[in-house]
């Protein structure tokens, strides 16, 4: 979930921002890609503190911190990359975005069903 549906939903908001403003197709595209690559980076922390926060706390709780550290990790990784070409309030805007997309991708990895639980409990 977090690999898939966080930075494509990045990169579809990204070229379709773009798009709507007059902007060339080509540069939306370009932009959408660097979204994209930049948003998979994030993921990658995150689902890696996210899984091993699923054991442990409530759904409530670990999407909050799955949140937080998303906050984190794309406002550094953006400030590092970045900080000579954006301002800081745009930098901050990152750090929101990431709290968002990842908060979101916590709670919909949740197995709501119990599923995964009930055959892994069969199988033993």
């Amino acid at each position: 979930m977090f690999l898939v549906a966080g930075p494509s939903v990045v990169a579809l908001i990204a070229a379709l921002t773009v798009v709507s403003a007059g902007g060339p197709s080509g540069f939306a595209s370009f932009l959408a890609t660097i979204f994209f690559l930049f948003t998979f980076a994030v993921a990658a922390m995150a689902v890696t503190i996210d899984g091993a926060l699923s054991c442990d706390f409530s759904i409530p709780l670990r999407a909050s911190l799955t949140a937080i550290i998303g906050a984190a990790a794309s406002f550094t990784l953006a400030s590092y990359l970045f900080h000579c070409l954006l301002p800081p309030l745009v930098l901050s805007l990152f750090a929101l975005c990431g709290a968002v997309i990842m908060g979101a991708c916590s709670l919909l990895a949740h197995d709501y069903g119990g599923r995964q639980r009930a055959a892994v409990a069969s199988a033993v």
